[in-house]
């Protein structure tokens, strides 16, 4: 049976240079991996820490990711991209030149016989009201076409700059709980999915729920993590150059 592993939160861009290198060595050698394996593959949003495509250009450092993924997709294999919230720019660039195939809010997947709810997570906390307002805003195609008539040498800092002070002060916070995700993916399960697969907390999760699970990939800026699921049993991985090993999960510190 073939597998279908889930990757979130790479944030490529965020880090100082031997970090960025460590990332792109270890993303390269799990692709190659997950081909391997028969494997399909869910990048669930901020495979950037930012990403905006200007009609004739896009961020070049990130080529080389860029050129692996095109060569994993022409092997016939899919990838599913999904909108985070540090890349929810996408354009045409990324499905048309790289053959990713793009999902900018929620996606639900059949596969080996079971139904996945897929959806990066932001705007999910019940306080995220403001943010929710937020990102309609960004989104707005006036507002896209304005921040198109910066010139990329100046609107790709400005926005890292910005992307790197949010994810800074929500460092800060020491009593982060994710009970607010796993009641949206309960209630999700409880409407006949049997996987419910989420990011951008950060925090690594499996969690239980009827005949159903709650799955969070957590990040790949350090620990490296991901998921697997195969003939339906779901595993949160980290990833070792090589090879894969299972690690011991621990609710965030504010959760009851």
């Amino acid at each position: 049976m073939a597998k279908l592993f889930c990757i979130s939160d790479a944030h490529l861009g965020a880090q100082e240079p031997e970090l960025e290198q460590l990332k792109k060595e270890k993303l390269t050698s799990f692709l190659n991996y997950v081909l391997q394996e028969d494997g399909e593959l869910i990048i669930n949003g901020d495979l950037f820490d930012f990403w905006f495509e200007y009609r004739h250009a896009v961020p070049r450092q990130h080529f080389q990711i860029l050129a692996q993924l095109s060569n994993f997709v022409n092997t016939g294999k899919k990838i599913h991209y999904i909108a985070g919230n540090h890349d929810f720019w996408l354009d045409s660039f990324l499905e048309d030149q790289v053959g990713l195939i793009l999902h900018r809010d929620e996606y639900e997947l059949e596969f080996d016989g079971k139904k996945y709810y897929i959806r990066h997570g932001d705007g999910l906390l019940k306080k995220d009201y403001l943010y929710r307002g937020l990102k309609k805003v960004l989104r707005n195609p006036v507002n896209i076409f304005l921040y198109r008539l910066l010139h990329p040498d100046f609107g790709i800092p400005l926005a890292l700059h910005f992307s790197h002070q949010s994810r800074t002060a929500a460092k800060k916070q020491t009593d982060y709980s994710d009970s607010d995700y796993r009641e949206f993916a309960f209630n999700e399960i409880d409407k006949g999915y049997d996987f419910v697969l989420l990011g951008h907390t950060h925090w690594p999760a499996k969690a239980k729920h009827l005949d159903g699970w709650y799955l969070n990939s957590g990040h790949w800026m350090g620990p490296f993590t991901f998921i697997v699921v195969e003939n339906a049993v779901p595993k949160v991985l980290q990833w070792d150059r090589e090879k894969s090993m299972e690690i011991e999960l621990a609710l965030p510190p504010g959760n009851i």
